[in-house]
C-alpha cells in the first residue's frame, strides 16, 4: 500500500477533519497544546479551517488530516500532529512550510510559546534554529526572519 503525505493550505471544508484530529490527542496532547485542558470544539475547528485571520497548512495522508499548523499575522503558531503519525518529520515540515508563508507575507519574527515537557516542540524549534528561552513554567522560542541567513534546518 502506497502513503500519499501531502501539505496544504486548509480549506474551510477541513474543519471535520481537523476536529477528528484534536479528538484523536489525549489529555496530556490537549494540555500541551492549550496550555489547560480542553477539547476542541465544532466552532473551533471551523476556525482554525478558515484562513481569514491567520494560516493553517495541513498535511494529510491518504485523505486523512493527520498535522496541522497555524500562524497568526502576529507570528504566532502553533503545531499538532496525530499520535500514530509523530516521529516522522512531519511537525518540522509543518512549520518549515509556516516559516516559507511568514517570509512570503511580511512577517518578521515567528514565535511559539509551549511547556518545559513538550520536548517534540522544543526539539523543533532547536532544529530549525529558533533562540530558545526557558523560564520556569513556560518555554518561548521566536526566529527572527530579518536575517536574510535564516536557515530551515541546522545540520
Amino acid at each position: 500500500m502506497s502513503v500519499s503525505l501531502v501539505y496544504r493550505k486548509a480549506r474551510p471544508d477541513d474543519w471535520k477533519g481537523i476536529l477528528e484530529l484534536y479528538n484523536s490527542l489525549s489529555d496530556d496532547d490537549l494540555y500541551l497544546r492549550f496550555f489547560t485542558f480542553h477539547k476542541l470544539t465544532e466552532e473551533e475547528a471551523r476556525k482554525i479551517a478558515d484562513t481569514k485571520e491567520h494560516y493553517t497548512v495541513i498535511a494529510e495522508i491518504n485523505g486523512k488530516i493527520v498535522g496541522e499548523a497555524s500562524i497568526y499575522f502576529d507570528g504566532e503558531f502553533a503545531v499538532v500532529v496525530h499520535p500514530d503519525y509523530r516521529r516522522l518529520g512531519i511537525g518540522t515540515e509543518l512549520v518549515k512550510r509556516l516559516i516559507e508563508f511568514a517570509k512570503k507575507n511580511g512577517i518578521k519574527k515567528v514565535r511559539f510559546y509551549t511547556l518545559p515537557e513538550n520536548y517534540p516542540m522544543i526539539k523543533i524549534g532547536k532544529k530549525l534554529g529558533f533562540k530558545i528561552i526557558e523560564r520556569e513554567d513556560e518555554v518561548y522560542a521566536y526566529l527572527d526572519l530579518t536575517n536574510e541567513n535564516v536557515i530551515l534546518e541546522k545540520t
